[in-house]
């Protein structure tokens, strides 16, 4: 059964995917507005899998989430994402997507198990901090829930000045020379687990 927020939902991080250097960088030039419409179809279809999208309360944020221990593609999804990619990716990319993807994975730390953040949106002009504020409850309460860490990927300074605000650390920084991007990678809970 779909999420009664769905359209809310995919709007609001269809906008996140738009302002993402990382999924710059593939799409298609031609239609971006359909590449990253259909990134975010395929992202929903995937985390929903894995009770994986949390909207704010006041319906203005956005997380999209999986438990590493529990994510496991099919061969569906891999069909999907073959379908991403001819439609959404140009095909220069590929192949220079595919290892930027294996090489970020390379570097999150070797543990079982941990909660990963892909996707954080926001309504666009949105200026309260109530939504982020309930994502972050939400986020940090399943984590100390389930003796978790939380890592997340971020190639926007804005979003990484809000993550170190709120507790995460910096435990890698990678930079794309190939797509001149900042990766940051960053932990919460991690020491209490190594």
């Amino acid at each position: 059964m779909a999420h009664p927020d769905r359209d809310t939902i995919i709007r609001i991080v269809t906008y996140a995917f738009e302002q993402n250097p990382r999924a710059q960088a593939m799409m298609k030039r031609r239609d971006p507005i359909r590449s990253v419409r259909l990134m975010t179809e395929y992202a929903y279809q995937l985390v929903e899998k894995f009770d994986g999208i949390y909207l704010s309360e006041d319906k203005t944020t956005v997380l999209f989430y999986y438990r590493n221990r529990h994510y496991r593609r099919t061969f569906i999804d891999y069909l999907k994402y073959g379908k991403l990619f001819v439609k959404a990716i140009r095909l220069s990319q590929l192949f220079p997507t595919l290892k930027r993807e294996k090489y970020i994975k390379s570097l999150r730390p070797d543990i079982d198990d941990y909660i990963y953040v892909w996707v954080l949106g926001s309504e666009p002009g949105t200026t309260s901090i109530h939504g982020l504020a309930d994502i972050r409850d939400h986020l940090f309460g399943l984590s100390e829930k389930l003796r978790i860490p939380i890592l997340i990927e971020t190639t926007i300074e804005k979003l990484l000045k809000l993550y170190k605000y709120v507790g995460f650390e910096i435990y890698h920084h990678w930079h794309d020379k190939e797509a001149n991007i900042n990766v940051w990678f960053l932990e919460r809970g991690l020491k209490e687990h190594s």
